[in-house]
């Protein structure tokens, strides 16, 4: 049996391969944004875009839009919304491979699973049913709904609920607000590298895997 008792994930760059989607809004909501204001927003780079992924959903317009009028950041953020969803059900996104058999295999060996994000609760609910994976998960907590800081205090969240011990929970994910968050609760930290993570983003990792059956491996027998 694991040593663990719950094991957390993140959305974006974890079990979601948002790129495309991620990518096609924000083309799609630049050019609905200029259409209706004139030459107001400029079309930043994929580097900047992919860079915001982790951000929250506050944050998320602001860092990819540095130059974009204040009056204009709730707008552009209901429109990359709109195109995100609209994305995803046309069928641009998709889970990375051997996440479903992962989860599978890491519920059967009697782990418990949650949900950490900092996209809004839309986005994290959408993806869930979308793809048919809440069934997977004990708890599935974001920061649009619970109005969290960081991904520590999501991680507090769950493991309360859960009644589950910090040093009994791995925290998974691709980037270094992950980590981060693990270290601030407590937990092991797990750095997926098939997500948006440049290498030296888990360093701070107790673990790096490259893939969703390393992981189902790694929580069966780490000590």
């Amino acid at each position: 049996m694991p040593n663990l008792d719950l094991v957390i994930l993140d959305l974006d760059g974890t079990l979601y391969s948002s790129t495309a989607t991620t990518l096609g809004a924000i083309d799609r909501a630049v050019r609905d944004l200029n259409a209706k204001h004139g030459e107001v927003a400029e079309m930043p780079s994929n580097e900047l875009v992919l860079s915001g992924v982790g951000c929250t959903r506050e944050e998320f317009a602001r860092h990819v839009f540095p130059a974009l009028p204040e009056q204009h950041i709730e707008e552009m953020d209901d429109l990359i919304w709109h195109w995100e969803r609209t994305l995803v059900d046309d069928g641009h996104g998709s889970l990375f491979p051997g996440a479903v058999e992962a989860l599978e295999a890491m519920r059967s060996d009697g782990l418990a699973l949650g949900v950490a994000t900092n996209a809004g609760s839309g986005y994290m609910n959408h993806i869930l049913d979308f793809f048919d994976i809440r069934k997977y998960f004990d708890e599935a907590r974001c920061a649009g709904e619970e109005n969290t800081r960081h991904k520590g205090e999501l991680i507090d969240i769950i493991t309360a609920n859960l009644a589950v011990e910090s040093t009994r929970t791995a925290m998974v994910g691709d980037r270094r607000t992950d980590m981060y968050g693990a270290r601030q609760a407590g937990t092991r930290a797990i750095g997926c590298t098939w997500g948006f993570a440049t290498r030296d983003e888990l360093a701070d990792a107790d673990r790096v895997v490259d893939s969703f059956a390393e992981l189902a491996e790694l929580v069966r027998v780490w000590p």
